[in-house]
């Protein structure tokens, strides 16, 4: 796997497919692979898929400290850099949505085309008070796991599975691992306020509704911050990349192979 060092960090990546090159950025999570492996290979049928591992991540290595969306964006950039494929079309989910934003703003002539996805400007206080709530359950793996899964997929989602132990299951997932409780503890600091609004590159920004983690509004005020960008809400919980993949990727495509 190659890896590239940015700063204290080194962020390793995959490579897959043909074709015009898309960078898929990671929010809070383990990773890359975590969160888009499962759409890897169908984007890859069209495209050359580029899945970085950022700092947080259980794959990147640096020396612990804080995070910020600029060491983050800089990794991104790193990585299209190292991977030799600029310009690329950069997709972000989540706190990768700020990032891959921030990249954008940072690197014009690295991004083609942009689609941030359940992102945002700003945080604002409900996000502080809920983060603020899941860090406290960090020293119990299996309320912070029931947080997360009530905030970050919708009811009806969590409704189809078929007990608690499925839900626990899934919160499981969520562990508090220190790289996840760096990336909540960076998502309280979040304002890209006077960044995002320096954003050139064809954007379609993607939201999530109902959205419980990051609320549909703070992806409504990063459409108004980009430029000409365009907006689309999907009938889904924050967690759209598992609620509603198929769509999710349908539309992905429709953006970034227009003609």
């Amino acid at each position: 796997m190659p890896t590239v060092s940015v700063g204290n960090a080194r962020v390793p990546y995959t490579v897959t497919g043909s074709g015009p090159s898309l960078v898929l950025v990671h929010g809070v999570g383990k990773g890359g692979q975590s969160a888009f492996g499962h759409l890897v290979d169908q984007f890859a049928e069209r495209n050359t898929v580029i899945l970085p591992e950022l700092a947080g991540s259980e794959a990147a290595e640096d020396d612990g400290g804080d995070l910020t969306i600029e060491a983050l964006a800089e990794q991104v950039s790193a990585v299209i850099t190292h991977a030799g494929t600029e310009p690329v079309d950069l997709l972000g989910f989540s706190l990768g949505g700020s990032v891959v934003a921030a990249t954008a703003a940072l690197h014009p002539e690295q991004v083609r085309r942009l689609v941030p996805v359940g992102g945002l400007v700003r945080t604002d206080a409900y996000m502080r008070n809920l983060i603020g709530l899941t860090l406290s359950l960090a020293h119990d793996p299996v309320a912070f796991g029931r947080v997360l899964t009530t905030t970050a997929f919708s009811p009806r989602y969590i409704n189809s599975l078929d007990s608690m132990a499925d839900i626990d299951k899934l919160g499981a997932e969520l562990s508090p691992s220190r790289g996840r409780l760096r990336q909540l503890e960076l998502l309280i600091r979040i304002d890209l306020r006077g960044l995002v609004e320096k954003v050139q590159a064809e954007t379609l920004v993607v939201a999530c509704n109902p959205d419980a983690a990051v609320p549909t509004e703070h992806s409504r005020e990063l459409h108004a911050a980009i430029p000409n960008s365009a907006y689309l809400e999907m009938d889904s919980g924050h967690m759209v990349l598992f609620e509603q993949p198929q769509e999710f990727l349908k539309l992905v495509n429709e953006f970034l192979h227009k003609p």
